[in-house]
């Protein structure tokens, strides 16, 4: 493909999406997905959370449902933030979407970003034009994950099968908001 320089375009990865990662993959979430959701949408987490029986016995979340992990509901075989509209599907929570969206089909390999072997994007990205922009995404993702990982930890040490998920999502939610008043007072 070229401009009018004719000099050679690549097109935008995005433009002829099919969004099949949307539709192929369950989105796990972690605390500070669920809060941007939750203060973007202004919806009840359970309105929009699945849970699933976990992958992980050490991290899995111990609540009175059983051992756990949650996920993005799916609607009609898709995550239910994906909508249809003149035949194109485009997410609905875009602005904060998790960061398991933001990051794909990327991750980081030895310290250099790759495109993931088994992504679904029907082009190739440019790995140089995104690096900046994606590392810093990616490396923020890894920080929200090992942040939740460790109130996973905190949770089960203290409630194991007590309580119910309900108490699990406002310990989270309590726990994402004060650190997030903190990283704000530290500037």
């Amino acid at each position: 493909m070229s401009n009018s320089d004719g000099k050679d375009t690549k097109e935008y990865p995005c433009i002829s999406c099919h969004t099949n990662c949307c539709k192929e993959y369950t989105i796990f979430v972690n605390a500070h997905d669920i809060y941007r959701l939750v203060t973007g949408l202004g919806m009840e987490p359970q309105s929009f959370l699945e849970i699933y029986g976990a992958k992980d016995f050490d991290l899995g979340i111990k609540v009175k449902e059983g051992l756990v992990d949650l996920a993005l509901k799916q609607k009609n075989g898709a995550c239910m933030f994906l909508v249809e509209s003149k035949d194109v599907f485009r997410c609905t929570v875009n602005e904060f979407k998790p960061g398991v969206c933001k990051s794909y089909p990327f991750q980081i390999l030895d310290g250099k970003l790759i495109q993931m072997d088994s992504k679904m994007c029907p082009v190739d990205w440019d790995t140089k034009e995104f690096d900046a922009m994606m590392s810093t995404h990616i490396k923020k993702d890894e920080a929200e994950w090992k942040f939740y990982n460790d109130l996973i930890l905190e949770w089960n040490k203290k409630h194991w099968i007590k309580k119910p998920l309900d108490a699990f999502l406002k310990f989270i939610l309590d726990k994402v908001e004060s650190s997030l008043k903190f990283d704000s007072n530290v500037v």
